[in-house]
């Protein structure tokens, strides 16, 4: 069988699709506006092509991928700050540094409590 070069094996293949549904649902567990429209295709594609590029470069260890396109995101390319998207982006900034610091982000995100919605009246 000859080999394409463009295309990926299935393992890989997986491996890449599971460490984006990961990123990505750690940004909507945090309740990201970069889930939303008109941001979320940016989003979605940068997450994608960082995740694919670091899976070219051998990385196929998904919470690796994951955390490494979050932090890619978080960090803003500077190609993306000339359409708004880095500054929407540097507004995320500090909750992920905030669940990064907690922990893992592979964890579960869980909602921190500020204002008016704060649970420490809940229980």
């Amino acid at each position: 069988m000859v080999e394409n070069p463009l295309a990926f094996d299935f393992s890989k293949t997986r491996t890449i699709c599971d460490a984006f549904d990961a990123a990505w649902a750690f940004l909507q567990g945090l309740g990201s506006d970069l889930t939303q429209a008109p941001r979320s295709l940016a989003a979605q594609s940068i997450l994608a092509k960082r995740i694919t590029e670091m899976a070219d470069q051998g990385l196929r260890d998904i919470p690796a991928l994951r955390d490494d396109a979050l932090a890619f995101l978080q960090h803003g390319p500077p190609s993306d700050s000339r359409n708004g998207l880095g500054e929407a982006i540097g507004a995320q900034a500090a909750p992920l540094t905030e669940l990064n610091q907690a922990g893992s982000v592979g964890e579960t995100p869980q909602p921190v409590a500020t204002g008016a919605h704060s649970t420490a009246s809940m229980g």
